[in-house]
C-alpha cells in the first residue's frame, strides 16, 4: 500500500493518468519526522495522513515545490526526496493538478 500522487488536468483523469508518485510508509515517515511545522509545510502536511485523499492545485505546486526544496537538505540520502521535488515540478511544467489517493 502506498499513498499515490497522480498527476492529471482534472480529478476525473486520474484513471487514465500514468503520472504518478507513490510515496511509501518508510518515507511518508521520513518526511514528516523532519516537516513537523504545519505553519512552515503547509502543503506537505496537507499529506500528513497516509491514509486520506487528498487535492494540490496547480496554483499551490509552487509553494509545495518550494517546501520541499527546503526540506531537501534536511535528508542524509536526498533520492527520494528529490525525486518528488522533480514530480512536482513536471507537474507545474504541465499544467496539471495532484491528487493524492490512499490505495
Amino acid at each position: 500500500m502506498a499513498l499515490e500522487l497522480i498527476q492529471a488536468r482534472h480529478q476525473s483523469a486520474i484513471h487514465d493518468s500514468r503520472k504518478l508518485f507513490a510515496i511509501d510508509e518508510r518515507f511518508h515517515a521520513q518526511l514528516f519526522a523532519r516537516a513537523t511545522s504545519q505553519r512552515e509545510y503547509p502543503l506537505l502536511h496537507q499529506l500528513r495522513d497516509y491514509y486520506a485523499d487528498a487535492t494540490l492545485l496547480l496554483g499551490d505546486l509552487p509553494r509545495l515545490h518550494a517546501e520541499l526544496e527546503r526540506l531537501t537538505a534536511q535528508f542524509t540520502e536526498r533520492t527520494q526526496v528529490r525525486e518528488f521535488s522533480r514530480f512536482v515540478a513536471q507537474a507545474i511544467a504541465d499544467g496539471d493538478n495532484l491528487y493524492a489517493t490512499a490505495d
